[in-house]
């Protein structure tokens, strides 16, 4: 009787157990990250008799979770992936719009610019001409200043964002860590052999939230814990430990956040190891988007104000006077970053070369920013940070005793090098006044950074407006000229002597504003290749591929992400038509168990009365 009974109970509560998993299933079924459980079960030994041996009954040996390592993994990699396509095609769009907006795109206000200009070379002695020209030049200054605003918002906001994703890392790696102590904590309660199963799915979902702000690499631990690496490397989460991440200034560039993990022996810089997540999504448009567009729009503002600025001096105004710049910038016009950890305390600085000393000036002048670095000597190297290509600089001493020297090319250059000039800057290395420049010393040089943020008219009075040429040669032969210098006798090309003079106030005069007008098609950027609009164009063009391609990128990833957790919900998701299948086959397992324990007491009856 005995046999039976205990047989039976053993059914009974393992239909029990069954029963209960099975509503912990149903009532989680919207739980996020739950993984369907479910009752493992063996036979117990079978007792020896002499008519063979008897089965002893069930036992629950474990109460086990639908989890697959490899779908899991792939599921973190597709929210890697996805988090990273969607953060930047959102950035990026950001950047589009703006730069493709008919009502605040850089096209519309550069052709009324122009037209402008035409329509002061038809009438230069029109005074409302010249008021609608400043006009529309104020508009193109202001329109570069927004643009460079919106840019320089766009970067803060994203700041900000790479900020709280920064936190919120943290956040998770402290909540995985404390997760970890508690899984040791209760898989110690039954000597390894069972896990606990609600922990563990709150692992996993940690570890996906982990996983949609930067991508990180899982190792499972023989105690249930999970150890968690970014990069090459580095530990976040080991045991019940977990680094801190924090956000840095760029030594070079304070605007720029990189980030650091903080450790025993201070803080490494990880930048270059993040990646995935929304947090990679961020620095990639960064670096990809951001940076280039707001540069290269730069580029296009101080190249058009060096060639009207140079153009516009050549002529001379109503007044008869010679020309001033048409264009000016607020503050410096090259901005010098110098490493906060320099030893010497020498100034460099860096201006925009004059178009008239070097014409090729704004050819040469490229968007990139550039790293100055002091090696010894009189010798530097300069790095165009863009690609990495360098070029030697020797520093000569124009004015002797100063202790400011000019940097020019070096007589040997690096054999692999496309620089070949100058980015239409002048840098000056002041070590004057007892101030000292030590080997290992670097700046940053950012010709365009935000050029166009900086870019105003310098002109108010239509007057001043140099239509006018600023050179006439002698009235009465109006020969050709062979060479110019003011006040000297040239030869004309019959060789008779012509003397150079200066035009008074002339109003027709129309042929600087003409000369100014052909800027509009000259090829005087990105190396005698584009116009101002074209240069603008490309910039539009760039930044509207590589948003379509982070659309398709998201779209992409975002299925492959769908398939994943598909996958996942396949094998670990609550089905309730499974469930309730099993409720009804677990009742009747249980209902039969009941049954049996019912027949061993009638039966124990039975033999009860028997011997009454």
């Amino acid at each position: 009787m005995s046999g039976l009974l205990a047989t039976s109970l053993s059914g009974l509560l393992a239909a029990q157990r069954s029963l209960e998993t099975t509503q912990n299933n149903i009532s989680n079924i919207n739980t996020e990250g739950y993984s369907r459980q479910r009752v493992e079960q063996g036979t117990k030994p079978a007792q020896f008799t002499g008519d063979g041996y008897v089965g002893q009954g069930v036992n629950v040996t474990n109460i086990t979770r639908s989890y697959d390592q490899f779908i899991n993994k792939q599921l973190s990699s597709s929210l890697s992936a996805f988090g990273d396509a969607d953060r930047y095609h959102q950035l990026a769009t950001s950047v589009d719009n703006i730069m493709a907006d008919s009502s605040t795109g850089m096209a519309p206000v550069l052709n009324r610019f122009f037209n402008a200009l035409s329509s002061v070379s038809s009438d230069p002695s029109s005074i409302p001409s010249r008021q609608v020209l400043l006009s529309e030049a104020d508009a193109l200054a202001q329109n570069f200043n927004t643009i460079g605003g919106k840019f320089e918002e766009i970067r803060n906001l994203n700041n900000s964002d790479i900020g709280a994703k920064v936190n919120e890392i943290n956040t998770l790696a402290a909540a995985i860590a404390d997760l970890n102590v508690k899984i040791i904590a209760n898989v110690g309660k039954t000597q390894g052999l069972k896990q606990p199963n609600d922990l563990l799915d709150k692992q996993d979902a940690l570890l996906s939230r982990l996983s949609e702000m930067v991508n990180v690499s899982v190792v499972p631990q023989k105690n249930g814990t999970s150890s968690v690496f970014i990069g090459n490397g580095q530990a976040l989460v080991l045991n019940g430990g977990a680094a801190t991440f924090t956000t840095l200034e760029s030594e070079l560039d304070p605007g720029k956040l990189e980030i650091g993990i903080k450790t025993a022996n201070g803080t490494i810089d990880v930048t270059n190891q993040i990646s995935g997540g929304s947090l990679g999504g961020a620095l990639r448009f960064r670096d990809e988007v951001l940076d280039p567009a707001q540069q290269k729009l730069g580029q296009v503002a101080a190249s058009l104000a060096m060639e009207f600025n140079a153009l516009h001096q050549k002529g001379f105004d109503l007044n008869g006077t010679a020309g001033l710049d048409l264009f000016k910038f607020a503050g410096d016009e090259v901005p010098v970053i110098q490493s906060s950890l320099n030893t010497g305390n020498a100034a460099v600085t860096a201006s925009f070369q004059d178009v008239n000393v070097n014409p090729s000036a704004t050819a040469n002048l490229d968007f990139s920013d550039y790293k100055l670095k002091y090696v010894g000597g009189t010798d530097y190297t300069l790095t165009r940070t863009r690609d990495n290509q360098v070029i030697n600089l020797t520093a000569t001493d124009t004015v002797p005793a100063t202790g400011v020297f000019t940097l020019s090319f070096a007589a040997t250059q690096p054999a692999k090098t496309d620089v070949t000039a100058l980015p239409g800057i002048d840098i000056k290395v002041d070590a004057s006044g007892g101030k000292t420049i030590a080997v290992g010393d670097e700046s940053v040089i950012r010709p365009t950074y935000n050029a166009a943020q900086k870019i105003g008219v310098n002109i108010t009075d239509p007057k001043k407006i140099a239509a006018a040429t600023n050179i006439e040669v002698d009235p009465v032969t109006k020969l050709p000229v062979q060479k110019l210098a003011g006040g000297v006798p040239v030869v004309d090309a019959l060789g008779n002597p012509v003397y150079v003079t200066i035009n008074g106030a002339m109003p027709g005069d129309n042929r600087n504003a003409l000369q100014l007008a052909d800027l509009k098609d000259k090829l005087s950027m990105l190396g005698g290749k584009a116009s101002f609009n074209d240069a603008y164009a490309q910039i539009v063009s760039g930044v509207g591929t590589l948003t379509q391609s982070a659309q398709f990128s998201s779209s992409a990833q975002e299925t492959l992400l769908n398939q994943a957790k598909g996958a996942r919900e396949s094998l670990a998701g609550v089905n309730l038509d499974e469930e309730a299948a099993n409720l009804i086959k677990f009742q009747q397992a249980y209902q039969a168990s009941a049954q049996s324990i019912s027949v061993a007491r009638s039966l124990f009856d039975t033999l009860l009365g028997a011997v009454r």
